[in-house]
């Protein structure tokens, strides 16, 4: 890509991932998980490549590039716009579908957001089907959180670490381990960009990364994925982004 566009200077991978939810990160169905630096480490991740040791803990040493100053320096301004006047992306879907009804059925808001203790296993001859026979029968199983307040987004978004991987994460165990190391989203495309592409990754969220995982928030988390982008370039800073080193001349000085 990089040879055929040799003068990009800022990427942003958008799309969708699957969240971590904890009691100190309320991450929901629909909401959006942007990569931030934090511990030293660029945002993003991959914690299924490091290095492992006899009697010591898996040490994950795959990560992702920070993203430019001039990303991080609109991630800034859209964090203190959002305090003010909140962030506008339920709005901005319902715009889009209210011009485009076709695509209400596919990217719409579905009405159920279940999380399952990490015990409780989706039925193994109903994998990617919906929990509505069987699952959603069993309300003991469900995590009951608080409804979001009326002066809070519907469509909340965290900034924070990002976990990618090279497999399809329906853990609840291994979700929760990650999650306790500080890690708010698991996804699998931003690990072919490890050690290199110093990017921002943007991720809709469309399940829990456990056994539950299904297509049913796929559209709606990928819409609000965008609409998040969008308002980041809105207030990205043109001379900012021209004084950015090209990303082909960081490649080849590697």
């Amino acid at each position: 890509m990089l040879r055929s566009f040799p003068n990009i200077k800022v990427g942003l991978m958008v799309g969708i991932g699957g969240g971590a939810s904890t009691k100190d990160h309320d991450i929901r169905l629909g909401d959006v998980v942007v990569s931030s630096p934090q511990d030293g480490k660029g945002g993003v991740y991959q914690y299924d490549y490091g290095k492992r040791i006899q009697d010591r803990e898996f040490k994950p040493t795959g990560h992702l590039n920070q993203p430019p100053s001039a990303v991080l320096t609109a991630m800034a301004l859209l964090v203190s716009k959002f305090e003010r006047k909140g962030n506008q992306i339920c709005e901005t879907i319902d715009a889009i579908l209210e011009e485009n009804t076709r695509l209400k059925k596919k990217y719409g808001r579905p009405k159920s957001d279940h999380l399952y203790v990490s015990d409780f296993v989706h039925p193994q001859d109903d994998e990617g089907q919906g929990c509505g026979a069987f699952c959603e029968t069993q309300p003991s199983k469900l995590i009951h959180r608080r409804p979001r307040e009326v002066d809070e987004d519907a469509t909340a978004v965290h900034l924070g670490l990002i976990a990618s991987g090279n497999s399809v994460m329906k853990d609840a165990h291994m979700r929760d381990a990650l999650a306790s190391k500080g890690l708010l989203c698991l996804e699998m495309e931003a690990a072919g960009l490890m050690n290199h592409f110093p990017c921002l990754v943007v991720r809709g969220i469309c399940d829990y990364s456990d056994s539950h995982k299904n297509k049913e928030w796929q559209g709606y988390a990928a819409m609000a994925a965008a609409a998040y982008t969008k308002d980041l370039l809105k207030v990205m800073i043109p001379k900012r982004v021209e004084s950015e080193q090209k990303l082909a001349t960081i490649f080849e000085s590697r």
